[in-house]
């Protein structure tokens, strides 16, 4: 990834130019060998890390002055902490391999970089705060970055994305996506609120997800999905899961399409599959498909919503997102309905998008907490979000 981000960024090329021993991993720019002075008066080399800010293979103004910093503390020729560097001591994991000791603050001179002193590039800011952090060290030893700096043997990490997370990097979260690495998700229902988990699963580093949905997409579905479907797409009204998978395949490597519904006959084609997102309106087949996930021991999202038009115009009802695991279950034959009443020639079929996009981003943070992506001090089995008194109702599972 670094070595094509080097050919197309003259900042990075730069750097490297002048001999820096540099590698990208989960979003981050990461500079070896670098020497400074600690308080023991001996020369050492430690390591800086930054945030890598992209759009998509360019390189863009660094998000902020901040860096971390793997070693002692960098100090003077008087073996005091080096005054131009806010510094604090972390033990922070920053990615995979790397925890910081120091957090570092140092801003540039407003008259080298009008007018807040903000780093243009990543060269300006590498360089700056190796000339700070060096400078004492070189001072002593005018040969040590010759002898230290050797290059490395960087491993190239498999992603499934296609770019860099660097939302993850700014944020200082890149060890959280640890948790996603693997996981192999499916996703059964292509409507409304599966679309919406679909482009949130796609942001996230699983290994595979799989698409199951056997129907095509026609107009209405384009006002209850994510982004916009042009005119020309809805006329060829191609299959949902092989639509989806081209659009968010330029996102994500592992989407996988299968244009059917799961049926008695299909069910074994879930058994590969670490987590199950049930988005499909058939109360029937959801209670098959769960029972049949429960007794291999695949946990599983369900979500659903029961919306309703008032006598004066205006819409009501509820959404829920319920879990269903090998030890947590017993709520789900209340929460999913009955057969009896989906089969009601009067019942209503009323989605809207913020609803179906709200039932979506519910589920994916249930699926984050079990993952241990969130906090989660309840671990309800399932909630229902009542639309009339904005209302959220966290539920317990009920005692044998």
């Amino acid at each position: 990834m670094l070595k094509a981000l080097i050919s197309l960024n003259a900042d990075l090329q730069r750097l490297q130019q002048e001999g820096f021993v540099m590698e990208e991993r989960g979003g981050w720019l990461i500079v070896h060998h670098i020497p400074y002075l600690n308080d023991a008066r001996l020369i050492r080399e430690g390591t800086l890390l930054m945030p890598l800010c992209t759009s998509g293979d360019r390189t863009i103004r660094p998000n902020d002055h901040t860096a971390y910093w793997i070693g002692d503390r960098p100090c003077d020729v008087k073996w005091s902490p080096l005054p131009s560097l806010v510094n604090s001591a972390v033990q922070k994991a920053i990615c995979n391999g790397y925890t910081a000791n120091f957090y570092f603050s140092c801003h540039a001179e407003k008259e080298e970089f009008p007018p807040n002193g903000d780093y243009p590039d990543y060269y300006e800011k590498v360089k700056h705060y190796f000339d700070i952090i060096a400078a004492p060290a070189l001072n002593l030893d005018s040969d040590a970055w010759l002898r230290m700096n050797i290059g490395i043997e960087t491993i190239h990490e498999e992603t499934p994305l296609r770019y860099m997370d660097t939302n993850a990097s700014r944020a200082g979260i890149t060890t959280l996506n640890d948790k996603f690495k693997g996981l192999k998700i499916g996703i059964i229902g292509l409507g409304g609120t599966g679309s919406y988990i679909l482009d949130l699963i796609a942001k996230t580093p699983v290994a595979e997800i799989h698409l199951f949905d056997a129907d095509e997409i026609n107009t209405h579905n384009a006002f209850r999905a994510p982004g916009a479907m042009s005119e020309l797409d809805l006329s060829k009204a191609p299959k949902k899961v092989e639509y989806y998978a081209i659009i968010y395949g330029n996102m994500h490597k592992g989407i996988i399409p299968h244009a059917e519904m799961i049926n008695s006959e299909s069910l074994p084609h879930l058994d590969c599959l670490d987590y199950v997102f049930l988005s499909l309106d058939s109360v029937e087949a959801k209670q098959q498909i769960a029972a049949y996930l429960l007794d291999r021991g695949i946990p599983f999202i369900d979500s659903g919503m029961g919306i309703e038009q008032e006598q004066d115009g205006r819409l009501s009802g509820m959404l829920h997102v319920a879990i269903g695991t090998a030890g947590c279950y017993k709520h789900l034959s209340q929460i999913m309905g009955s057969v009896d009443a989906e089969k009601d020639i009067y019942a209503t079929d009323i989605q809207i998008a913020e609803l179906n996009a709200l039932a979506a981003v519910s589920s994916v943070i249930r699926w984050k907490k079990m993952l241990g992506f969130y906090v989660d001090k309840r671990q309800e089995p399932f909630s229902v979000y009542t639309i009339n008194y904005n209302e959220l109702d966290n539920a317990k599972e009920e005692e044998t």
